[in-house]
């Protein structure tokens, strides 16, 4: 793969900023195959001043600034996204150049359509949300922390956003397994009654993956290549049900991770350049202080950008490969799985 001077130019630019936020790492909700420990709770307001002031002190030269929105929930924290919002509006209004895009990664549990429509005022314009399929298999993946079932709710706030006006695009993610698969086409028919036809919705299928958590031996995953076939043919049926695929190859040549402007801010303060193995050693390249410096260590970063210099496939999509994996699953264990 080559790399134009116009990409490397853009991941490597000081004037374009992608900080994913934590403002949360606790959940609701107690999904089989996560790999998250909801050890932190809400961002120390220290780390909160911090994000504000590294923000402030960038405004002036930054043309681009984009802002994630990531869990454990982030919108059990609503308070905090809605204050690092209305600064970043504030600095918008001082800087006129400064273009911001904001999307976030939700379970959707309180995503109203009162919650939705301040999030799109503030500047929130893309939501991803997952589904595992069904109801009745959906329920047996993705439950609230005492055991309940999610999707009714979930759903339901989904689906009422269709009614909502002006332009936004909601991602809906539908992990496929071999559990599942034979039942995905019958969500997405309940998709296309939904949104079909609504470009602002697009679906997004993607294989469930062990991602190193405590479950990850008893998930029935297709392994590396099995389900393209299946994956396909999924894609084909949601475009003859006017739905709008998600094209994730359009945007995901080069992982976020691999950019020398991109970092995810932990709820206290430490900084990642991954969403995955959160707690691994080599995916804790600083920290940010209140003051808004960042204390980086150049050895841990140099890592997950090589990409840009050797330009290969891998190393850009995914540097995790080979840095930072989850421990691989003991054969034992993974024959126990089935």
């Amino acid at each position: 793969m080559r790399l134009s001077k116009a990409r490397l130019q853009e991941c490597l630019a000081s004037n374009v900023l992608h900080l994913i936020l934590m403002p949360t790492e606790a959940c609701n909700f107690r999904c089989t195959y996560c790999y998250e420990d909801f050890k932190l709770k809400r961002m120390a307001p220290a780390v909160l001043r911090g994000v504000k002031n590294h923000l402030a002190a960038r405004a002036s030269e930054l043309v681009q600034l984009d802002v994630g929105w990531f869990g454990g929930e982030p919108l059990l924290a609503r308070d905090i996204i809605e204050d690092v919002m209305e600064h970043v509006r504030a600095l918008q209004r001082e800087h006129p150049r400064l273009s911001v895009r904001s999307d976030i990664t939700t379970n959707a549990w309180h995503l109203t359509r009162p919650v939705f429509e301040r999030l799109l005022e503030l500047g929130v314009g893309r939501f991803q949300v997952s589904f595992d399929g069904p109801r009745e298999h959906h329920d047996t993946k993705r439950r609230l922390a005492d055991g309940r079932g999610t999707f009714d709710r979930v759903w339901a706030n989904v689906r009422a956003l269709r009614d909502v006006p002006g332009e936004f695009q909601i991602i809906v993610r539908v992990h496929v397994d071999r559990d599942n698969v034979g039942l995905v086409p019958r969500f997405l028919d309940e998709c296309r009654t939904a949104f079909g036809g609504d470009p602002r919705f697009e679906v997004y299928l993607r294989n469930l993956a062990r991602m190193g958590g405590p479950n990850d031996a008893a998930l029935n995953v297709f392994e590396q290549g099995e389900s393209d076939a299946e994956i396909r043919a999924l894609e084909a049926y949601a475009r003859g049900r006017e739905l709008a695929p998600y094209d994730v190859q359009s945007i995901a040549s080069i992982c976020y991770a691999s950019k020398a402007n991109s970092f995810l801010v932990r709820a206290d303060g430490r900084l990642n350049k991954c969403t995955k193995v959160l707690e691994h050693p080599a995916n804790q390249v600083g920290r940010l202080r209140e003051d808004g410096t960042l204390e980086i260590s150049s050895e841990k970063m140099l890592r997950w950008m090589r990409g840009l210099r050797s330009a290969h496939p891998i190393e850009l999509l995914c540097p995790m490969i080979g840095y930072a994996e989850p421990q691989p699953i003991a054969p034992r264990a993974r024959a126990a799985a089935g």
